[in-house]
């Protein structure tokens, strides 16, 4: 088995370091990277900060960084958390990976007017500001990061490419340039006969919007549940 890994770098190594520990060999071939938008947040006094992704903590300045601390901080899943811890933030909750369930739990915790940022990046999906303001709130919402697309793989990456049998999609994003990458180096047809294993319904879309067949969709939004998929026999 050989899985093709196309996170960003950073979070790529994780995830292959993370596949070696199970005695199983990955391919990191990034299609997107990671850039950061330089937006500030404003000096305003908040009741809670929302956390969709660690590239959001980690492109967050020392100044804004020093003003947020001691706000409690609610983060998407248990990975953005333990980010958020070791960058110094003192009231960390993690929800259980979903954005719509992290809504639902700063929800309960917090009554409309309260003043919510929300950390983010862009392209997204607006999962976590509409369904805040479904439910009276109008978050401060702060684009720290963008996910943008890299060239295509060179020659040697792409022969490493072509020996995986299972794909990892983290995010739909990265899938939609996966897409286009394997297009660009005349490897649609390759694609096609990978086993996709993807973090959520959203993820996989574009897959199979693409006509993709070979899906698998892990039942919680977690890396937990999505690397476990590997161990699951094709049926």
């Amino acid at each position: 088995m050989r899985v093709l890994v196309t996170r960003p770098i950073k979070d790529g190594t994780r995830t292959i370091e993370l596949l070696k520990d199970s005695g199983i060999e990955g391919v990191l071939a990034p299609v997107t990277a990671i850039g950061g938008t330089r937006n500030a947040v404003p000096l305003t006094k908040f009741d809670a900060i929302l956390i969709s992704s660690s590239n959001a903590i980690r492109h967050l300045s020392d100044n804004a960084r020093a003003q947020l601390i001691n706000v409690p901080t609610f983060c998407v899943g248990e990975k953005t958390a333990s980010v958020a811890r070791d960058a110094g933030f003192l009231s960390v909750t993690t929800g259980t990976g979903d954005g719509r369930a992290l809504v639902s739990l700063v929800a309960s915790k917090f009554q409309a007017p309260a003043s919510l940022l929300y950390l983010t990046g862009t392209p997204r999906k607006p999962f976590i500001e509409d369904g805040l303001k479904t439910k009276g709130f109008n978050p401060i919402v702060v684009e720290l990061y963008q996910t943008i697309s890299v060239d295509p793989w060179p020659g040697a990456v792409r022969l490493e490419v072509e020996t995986c049998n299972y794909g990892l999609h983290f995010s739909r994003a990265s899938v939609e340039a996966l897409l286009k990458a394997a297009e660009n180096a005349g490897l649609s047809h390759f694609l096609r006969g990978l086993n996709h294993l993807c973090l959520s319904e959203d993820v996989a879309t574009p897959l199979r919007e693409a006509g993709h067949s070979k899906i698998r969709v892990a039942p919680k939004p977690t890396e937990e549940d999505l690397l476990a998929l590997l161990h699951i026999k094709e049926t």
